[in-house]
């Protein structure tokens, strides 16, 4: 190369946290555990909406508005969980129907090209 007088060789890291020993390498192991984050955080963010909801419903003293907005919120929590839990439901049956495994789009493995 070019720079290698200046700047020398530079080798390639070690793999982050193990990810190239597992069973599906790179940046498939790294998507599933994003993927596998977004849906912990939609639950942690359903769980605090549930507890806001709550609160508003109980600091509400019987007003119709805000026992509505409080219903409201709890009812989009709700479908919210459901939209979550319908898509890991819908993927699973996908991988099932089109690749007999319904872990398939969940982890995809990745086989190598061979030129």
């Amino acid at each position: 190369m070019i720079f290698t007088g200046i700047f020398g060789t530079i080798d390639s890291p070690a793999a982050f946290g193990g990810y190239q020993t597992l069973e599906i390498l790179g940046l498939t192991a790294f998507l599933t555990n994003l993927i596998n984050l977004l849906i912990i955080i939609a639950g942690l963010f359903t769980l605090a909406n549930f507890i806001s909801a709550g609160y508003l419903y109980m600091s509400s003293n019987g007003e119709p508005q805000k026992l509505m907005a409080a219903g409201n919120k709890m009812l989009q929590s709700v479908i919210g969980l459901l939209v979550i839990a319908a898509a890991f439901i819908i993927a699973g049956l996908i991988g099932w129907i089109f690749f007999n495994n319904a872990l398939f789009l969940f982890m995809p493995v990745l086989s190598k090209i061979s030129p």
